[in-house]
This record gives C-alpha cells, structure tokens and sequence, in this order.
C-alpha cells in the first residue's frame, strides 16, 4: 500500500534520479558532445527547413481542410516506436530503481515507478525540448495564432507521458520473465532480436510506401490515441473534431492509469521476489547415485554443442560462447555497422540507384563480418579477474582454438543468410552457393583475426551498460581494425564473384593512376617519362585481362591472402597469450 504523500515522494524521487543522470553526461565529455550533437544538428536541419515553408505558409493555410487521418496514424506510429525504444530502456539500464536497498525499504513500489517514470519522461523533454520549441514557435508563427504556444507542448506532454508509462509496463514484464523464466533468460538475446527485427520490419512497412506490401499511416488513425493530435488544430484555421479531441484525451488518460497499474504489480513481483538460475531446465531432482552425462558448462550453453574439439580447447569454447550469452551487451558493438551497411542498400533500393541483387553480397559481407567478430575482439579483458589463473591453466594453442572454434556455430547461419538473399535477389543457385561460401570464409578469416587484434588492443576497465557494472566490450580501435582488415579484402572478393568487370577496372588503375601522375610531371623524355609509359602499359595490360582470368587469379589470391593473414593473426594471438604478464 502507498504512503500518504507518495506523489510528492515520486516527484522527489525522480528529481534526484534526473539530477544524477545530468551529471553523469556532463561527466563524460565524449557522451555529453555526441548526445550534443545528435539533438542541435537535426534541429538546425529543421530550423533550414522551418525558415523555407514557414512564411508561405503565413496567411495561405484553407480554411476548408481538417486534420487529414494520416497525420492521427502517424501519432500512433510515432507513440508506438517511442514506446518501444523506451521499453528497451525500462528493461535493462532502469529495470530496477537508483540507489535500490535505500529506495525499497523507504517507500512503496507506487513511488517508485512514479518516480522512475517521471525522471525518465524528464530526460526524454530536455532532448527533444530544442527541436520542440522550433515546431512550436513556427506553428505559431505561420498560423499567425498563439494557440500553438499551449496546444503543442501540451498534445505531446500528454503523449510522451503515455509512451513512458506504457514502456514503464512493457520493459518491467520483459525483466520479469528474464528474471523468473528459465527459458527465456537463456534465450532472452535471441528473443530481443527477434522481437527487434519485427518490430522495425512492420514499423518500416508505414514508412517506406515504395516497397511491396507496404501500408498507410492512415490505417491507424482509428486508434482512438492518435485523436489527441485533434487539439493541435485549436485556435489555427484548420478544422478539428471536439469529439474526437475528447476521446483522444480520454484514451490517452485511461491508458496511462492502466500501464501505471500494471508497472506498479509487476515491478513489485519484480523487485521483492527472487531471480532463477538460467542453467535450471527444470529437470527433476536427480536420485542418489545418478549422475548426469552433462557437465555444468554444457548445459548452461545447452542446447548449443561445440563440435570436433575436446579437452582444454572445447572448455574454452564453451565459456566464450556462455559470455556471449549472458552478456549480451558485449555485443553492441556490431550492431553499428550492420545498421549502418543496411540503411546504406536500404537508401540506395529506395532511390533507384541500386536492386535487391546488391542484397545478397551485402549480407555475406556483414553477416560474415559479425560471425568472426562476435566472441574473441577482447579475450584477455572478458577473463576479468581470473586472467591469471587462465594464463596459467591453459596453453596458448588451446586457447586461442577455443576461442576461434565458436565461428562454426556462426557459418550455417551465414550460409543460410546469404544463400537465401542471394536467391530472392536473383542469382543463379552457382552464384549464391559461391556468396555463401564466400561469407563463410570472412567469417572463419575474421574469427582468426579477432585474437589477434583483441590481445593487441584489449580493454581491461569495466563499463557500465544498463543495469551491468562489470561489461568489457571490445575497445573502439579494435572494431575498426578488424573490421577494416575483413571488409576491404572481403568487398574484393564479393566483387570478384558478381561483378568482376568492375574490379578489373578498379586493378587497372594501380597502373593508369600512376601513369597519370607522372605524366603531370614528367616530359616527353626522360626517365620519368618512361615511368609513366610502364605504369601505362600495365594498366592497359590490367584492363585487358578475360574476366575468367580476373575471377580466378585475383580471387585466388584474396582467397590464399585470406587464409595466410588467419594463419599468421593465428600464430601471434598464440605468441601473445604465452606471453602476456597480467599486471
């Protein structure tokens, strides 16, 4: 049961969490420039926008138009992705109250919540506040009205608070089930990603009209929680509905007393009760004498299994491939690339400038990157405190194999990938045998590189990432490393296999860029001249080749580089594990 004045607690709550959360960014200047810089840039983009179509808009607007149902199905689009990223939030950097034993025992899970939820609705404000001031003063400006100086912080007060109660709910039931399901905490990364790419699938299915079975906005503009947009139109000379104005704030009211309920029962389950163990499987209490065939660390991976290895070098694996499991956020990293790589082919399919065939060699260059880079980019830095006793327990070959041997887990998986998308995007079933093959080398390649560059460039301070104070991801540096050392050769070899024409042209000017740079400098005579006619000769001598000539000679050599650049990464991961001192 709440206390008397729970609602002034929460508020008080909630200052402090907000005030701790400020000073940790001004704190860290690297966050507190991107965070700066992520807000002012799409603001001054707006604003050039805002100075453009806001004066002609001045005196011009009908009076004989209403709010057009897309611009409701947009509000509930844009509530619905609000609410999502912030139950991502809610579920691992807030699942549990700043400062929980004092919080716990001093006031009721209601003021909790309440308080959580205001911090975080107080932190959503301050990064959208300048983009929000911008909107609101150009509607007031080219409606020639004051109205929309008190309607649009209103309609999206009103609509943030909503989305953070309903992401307060949401994120709460996904820590709960992680913390008293089994299942699904040994499964929860597996889970997130499915959920993630569903989620964004469907949500880009309302955004991208030029694709197959896309959908309009407008489908949702009969969620009575987009009519709230209705009060945007008051005082300006558009025509809105008070009905639905009406009903739209009732919604809005109704679903924020339900989430706020709801949060509240199920963080108190959440706090006050006790997590599971995600090795326990349920399995029935073993009689005396019985004894499983199935050590600890291979159930705790289960049902994953770790073929062809034994003894020192399988134990490795396996706890390479349980902290890939229960620490996730290790993992974020890649995320960055592979966004980046499929905003990149997703922006060229929408402009025209590129078909889905560009699909299949794009995944086989990120998927196979992501399958070598996934569990060894900073091995010394994830043994933690027990670096010594590895060091000491292990020798350097086994290691280094253990660490390498999770990459045959990830090659079904990038074979399946790419052999499908090459398929849908209309290769031959040679052509996209040969991509998956081709995606299953950079990953067995990167997988070799990783140890070594992670043992060069290793991370050894934790981090915190949500509610994890003991994380080590990959150092920065090292990420670009390896990625760079598996996507340049790797994009080569792509290009070998689908379009070799254009690789020969980019090989004929290691001798045509040459040639023509010394012929700025060179005369018709001399040795600089005759320089510039053998680079010249050489580029023609390139670009002459048969493809088949191009296709099999240079992709063997990629193909030989490949393999001896993972031989020798091999061999100095080795010589730097039996060599490493831990200080």
């Amino acid at each position: 049961m709440a206390e008397a004045n729970w609602l002034r607690h929460s508020l008080r709550v909630g200052l402090f969490e907000y005030r701790r959360s400020v000073r940790a960014i001004r704190a860290d200047t690297g966050r507190f420039v991107l965070l700066t810089a992520s807000v002012l840039l799409p603001t001054v983009a707006l604003g050039g926008m805002a100075a453009l179509f806001a004066p002609e808009l001045r005196g011009s607007v009908p009076t004989d138009i209403a709010v057009p149902p897309a611009l409701r199905g947009a509000a509930v689009l844009f509530w619905l992705f609000g609410v999502f990223l912030l139950s991502q939030r809610a579920a691992t950097a807030h699942s549990e109250p700043v400062a929980a034993p004092l919080v716990l025992t001093t006031v009721s899970p209601r003021t909790a919540v309440v308080g959580g939820a205001f911090a975080e609705w107080l932190r959503v404000v301050t990064y959208t506040l300048p983009p929000a001031v911008l909107v609101t003063l150009t509607g007031a400006y080219a409606f020639a009205s004051p109205a929309p100086l008190l309607t649009v912080p209103l309609v999206g007060s009103v609509l943030l608070a909503s989305a953070v109660i309903a992401s307060r709910a949401a994120g709460y039931t996904a820590a709960w089930l992680i913390a008293r399901v089994p299942f699904v905490a040994r499964h929860r990364t597996a889970f997130s990603s499915v959920l993630a790419l569903g989620f964004f699938g469907g949500y880009m299915l309302f955004q991208l009209p030029m694709i197959p079975y896309s959908l309009d906005p407008a489908l949702l503009a009969v969620v009575p929680l987009g009519w709230s947009v209705e009060l945007l139109a008051l005082g300006t000379p558009i025509g809105w509905s008070p009905g639905h104005a009406a009903a739209g704030v009732a919604a809005v009211t109704a679903l924020s007393a339900v989430g706020g309920w709801l949060a509240t029962r199920i963080a108190a389950s959440l706090w006050f009760g006790d997590e599971v163990d995600p090795a326990d499987d349920e399995q029935p209490p073993t009689e005396a004498g019985e004894r499983s065939q199935l050590g600890a660390l291979e159930r705790a991976i289960s049902p994953l299994r770790v073929p062809f290895l034994s003894g020192p070098t399988r134990q490795v694996a396996r706890w390479t491939l349980l902290r890939a499991r229960r620490e996730p956020q290790r993992l974020n990293f890649l995320m960055v690339p592979v966004f980046g790589g499929a905003s990149g082919l997703l922006n060229l399919y929408i402009q025209g400038s590129a078909s889905l065939s560009v699909v299949g060699p794009g995944v086989a260059l990120l998927a196979g990157w992501v399958g070598g880079a996934a569990f060894a980019l900073n091995p010394l830095g994830d043994e933690g405190p027990v670096l010594p006793v590895t060091l000491t327990a292990v020798s350097g070959r086994a290691y280094v194999r253990g660490l390498i041997a999770p990459v045959l887990l990830a090659l079904p998986v990038v074979a399946a990938l790419t052999f499908g998308t090459s398929i849908a995007g209309g290769y031959a079933p040679v052509s996209a045998l040969t991509l998956a093959l081709v995606g299953c080398l950079l990953a067995g390649v990167g997988a070799a590189l990783a140890p070594a560059v992670g043992m060069w460039l290793p991370r050894y301070s934790a981090i915190r990432i949500g509610n994890s104070d003991d994380v080590r991801p990959p150092r920065l540096l090292a990420g670009m490393l390896h990625a760079a050392s598996v996507f340049v050769p790797g994009a080569a070899l792509i290009g070998v296999v689908v379009a070799p024409e254009i690789v020969r042209l980019v090989a004929s000017g290691v001798g045509s860029v040459p040639a023509a740079v010394l012929g700025l400098w060179a005369g018709e005579s001399g040795t600089l001249a005759g320089l510039a006619s053998s680079f010249e000769a050489a580029g023609a001598a390139i670009g002459s080749l048969p493809l088949i000539a191009i296709q099999v000679g240079f992709g063997g050599l990629l193909v030989a580089g490949g393999g001896l650049a993972g031989w020798v990464a091999y061999r100095e991961a080795v010589r730097r594990f039996d060599g490493h001192e831990p200080y």
